[in-house]
């Protein structure tokens, strides 16, 4: 008898229930907000890296000034550039990258460049998550331990040079 009336007893069953399901709730609204913060860093790149190709193209140059404009605009405007270090003098991608450094690179900077002929301009970028919960799930189920975002643009020179 008393254990058919405990049977039929259901408080406490939704707060069962909701210990199961909470932390999934949890983990799915952590990782939405995660990729938000990446697709407007990867967004705010992609802008910046086709703004700074356009006023290279404008010059027919692709100088130090415009490199290092970049790293400020990426800087003040992604959600952890001001976290990172910036080298912005290379003409290739990096052999060895850093888990922290943003490379900058692209064509020569001290090399005019031709009405027609491309300016290139490159930026590799690593993230990091910023909940300590999503990277290590992150790093389990994908078994990644360098992100990166990597974003170029190529706009065609408009400056003749005789």
């Amino acid at each position: 008898m008393m254990l058919l009336k405990l049977h039929r007893d259901r408080r406490g069953q939704t707060f069962i229930e909701m210990l199961f399901v909470f932390p999934l709730l949890f983990m799915l609204f952590s990782f939405i907000v995660e990729m938000g913060f990446l697709v407007y860093d990867w967004a705010v790149l992609n802008y910046q890296c086709g703004t700074t190709a356009v006023k290279a193209a404008t010059t027919g140059q692709l100088t130090s000034t415009l490199r290092e404009s970049l790293a400020a605009d990426i800087i003040s405007w992604s959600a952890n550039g001001k976290d990172y270090t910036y080298i912005v003098d290379g003409t290739g991608p990096p052999g060895t990258k850093d888990l922290n450094t943003v490379y900058i690179y692209g064509t020569d900077e001290n090399t005019p460049v031709q009405r027609g002929q491309y300016i290139t301009i490159s930026v590799d970028y690593p993230w990091h998550y910023k909940f300590f919960l999503t990277d290590a799930l992150a790093s389990w189920v994908v078994s990644e331990k360098d992100l990166r975002l990597k974003v170029n643009a190529s706009v065609p020179s408009e400056v003749f040079i005789e």
